[in-house]
């Protein structure tokens, strides 16, 4: 009888490529426990895809990169120097008496500052296409414009923005906090003034925008805009309450 003897099966096993993912940053929810504490306020919905999370600090040339169409309390980052080039800066358009109202945005004419003249918004988009645009109003319309009235003008805005300025990065700043020393508080507060960012992000989102929570960056523990960071008057942010808005703005980015 003869044997045959089986061969040894050789076995190879194939490594299989691994693949590494990054988490995507986290939303900056810092705030949250103040939404918490004041049930009056609309709370900032952490969840949104509009919402700016935490970056590195892009530092000043980030900054220099962006133009403000604004209402009063961000206009003052002009006259207080705190652009790059200080009061040669070009980066506020506003109205001549450094404010706007959002209602009025139509047929409003800015200070073109390239040229002191008085112009429409939309014509000054078209001779100046800003790189980054950050839009900052509503202050001045939320104690009489409800939200139909109001998202209708903000995205009436932006539409034509868009159609005029196809590059320009769009992004959307909440209204900041007041304190109860202004003079008109009660016609505006700040349950009124959270409601009004809910639109803004709501709109950042369906526009296809970015939103930036400037709001609750001035807030206190009782839901109020925090003294030490506002002017008297209870409506305008003081040096230090700009200087921490674009200490925000650095490092809460649009990444390109």
């Amino acid at each position: 009888m003869t044997t045959t003897a089986s061969s040894p099966t050789t076995t190879t096993t194939t490594s299989l490529p691994t693949t590494t993912t990054t988490a995507p940053p986290q939303a900056d929810r810092s705030a949250a426990y103040i939404y918490e504490l004041n049930p009056k306020l609309t709370p900032v919905n952490y969840d949104s895809p509009a919402l700016l999370p935490p970056s590195e600090d892009m530092g000043m040339e980030y900054i220099d990169r962006m133009t403000f169409i604004c209402d009063s309390p961000t206009y003052w980052m002009w006259p207080l120097g705190l652009f790059s080039d200080g009061k040669d800066s070009k980066q506020i358009w506003t109205g001549p008496e450094g404010t706007m109202t959002l209602a009025y945005q139509g047929s409003y004419h800015i200070l073109d500052p390239y040229d002191k003249k008085e112009r429409p918004i939309r014509d000054v988009v078209a001779l100046h296409p800003p790189d980054i645009l950050v839009i900052a109003l509503g202050i001045n319309g939320i104690s009489f414009m409800d939200e139909a009235y109001f998202t209708q003008e903000y995205k009436d805005l932006v539409t034509d923005i868009q159609e005029i300025s196809p590059d320009t990065i769009i992004i959307f700043q909440s209204i900041y906090p007041i304190t109860q020393k202004y003079k008109y508080y009660g016609s505006i507060t700040n349950a009124k003034i959270s409601a009004g960012n809910s639109w803004i992000m709501a709109m950042a989102e369906e526009l296809g925008c970015s939103y930036l929570d400037t709001f609750s960056v001035l807030l206190n523990d009782e839901g109020m805009a925090k003294d030490e960071l506002m002017l008297k008057d209870g409506l305008h942010p003081n040096r230090d309450g700009l200087t921490l808005i674009l200490d925000y703005i650095r490092t809460h980015a649009y990444l390109d």
